[in-house]
């Protein structure tokens, strides 16, 4: 076994020899990887997948993987660079039963899934509501050094396309967890959905909660119609929360908060350090306003890390008569 360091916590390598492997294609991937390891040295790339292109490893993953019976779709035959792309597949499909890898591989394409099952073991808890922002935050510290090069625009795209995923997911786990489908649940009417994608029973109106990936644009807007009503997402735009008038139609809906994200979200925002929710609380400050607050007083920009909290208020209150939004 080897041992790597990744923020002050020991993860463990186990010992290819100590497992029993379905193909053969596991094996030899594993055990190149495990190889180039240095047990006690910080967790992050040891291997990058353009070198099997190059010829640097003695791997040729394409034929290793026919002969092994696993079947991946190969990338269009007019892909850019296509070599380079079946290689990063065939990578990341061993990523999907070995996701503890992800952080030791450069250079390649990963899903969502993988990046989220490797935060949880990297932090060594699986994703829950009190430390979802934290584990984003340690798949953005693990993809800040996943690319030594520039990337194509089809690898561009894709990493946009999983970084929205991955908010999506951990928002879809979080909220799995938090409704017990008697007086939190989620909404499956057709004919009421547009109110919002979550309601809780309290008094004197029900809270809903709608849940938007990325960006808020007029699809918040369509939620609401005057009922008590959160904004919930990785919203990646900070512009939507700081204009005053965009605000009162918020407000005139019955939004009582809008919770943005309080860790890096884009690219962008990885590499300048920063979130949404900071960029927002800066924008006001700047400008020497006030941020916003509800109806009821309260902060109506709040962090997304303290949804949990704040809905545990009321969640925490069996008694329907005794939930109250009033003070929310």
């Amino acid at each position: 076994m080897k041992t790597l360091v990744f923020n002050s916590l020991t993860i463990q390598i186990q010992d290819p020899k100590l497992i029993s492997f379905d193909h053969s294609f596991d094996e030899q991937l594993y055990s190149l990887i495990y190889g180039l390891l240095v047990s006690g040295s910080n967790y992050g790339p040891v291997l990058n997948t353009d070198d099997f292109q190059k010829g640097v490893y003695s791997l040729n993953l394409e034929n290793l993987y026919n002969q092994s019976g696993l079947s991946v779709k190969p990338p269009s035959s007019k892909a850019v660079n296509r070599g380079r792309l079946w290689n990063q597949h065939l990578v990341r499909d061993f990523l999907l039963r070995y996701p503890v890898f992800m952080g030791l591989v450069c250079n390649n394409i990963v899903l969502a899934d993988i990046a989220i099952s490797n935060a949880e073991i990297l932090s060594g808890e699986k994703v829950n509501v009190t430390n979802f922002i934290r584990l984003k935050s340690i798949i953005d510290q693990v993809n800040r050094s996943a690319w030594t090069r520039d990337r194509d625009i089809s690898e561009s795209q894709s990493g946009v396309s999983t970084l929205g995923t991955i908010s999506e997911n951990l928002l879809q786990i979080i909220f799995d967890t938090l409704v017990d489908n008697e007086t939190f649940f989620k909404v499956g009417q057709s004919e009421v959905q547009t109110y919002g994608d979550f309601v809780l029973m309290c008094l004197p109106n029900n809270l809903w909660l709608s849940v938007k990936s990325n960006f808020a644009r007029e699809r918040l807007l369509a939620s609401g119609y005057t009922n008590d009503i959160l904004g919930v997402g990785f919203f990646q735009d900070p512009s939507e929360f700081t204009g005053l008038v965009r605000i009162r139609n918020f407000q005139r809906a019955g939004f009582l908060a809008m919770y943005c994200p309080d860790v890096a979200v884009s690219e962008r925002q990885v590499i300048e350090n920063t979130n949404t929710y900071d960029q927002v609380m800066d924008h006001y400050q700047t400008n020497g306003q006030t941020p916003p607050t509800n109806i009821n007083g309260m902060p109506f920009i709040r962090k997304l890390s303290g949804l949990y909290e704040d809905l545990a208020l009321l969640l925490n209150e069996r008694d329907i008569r005794k939930r109250s939004t009033v003070k929310f």
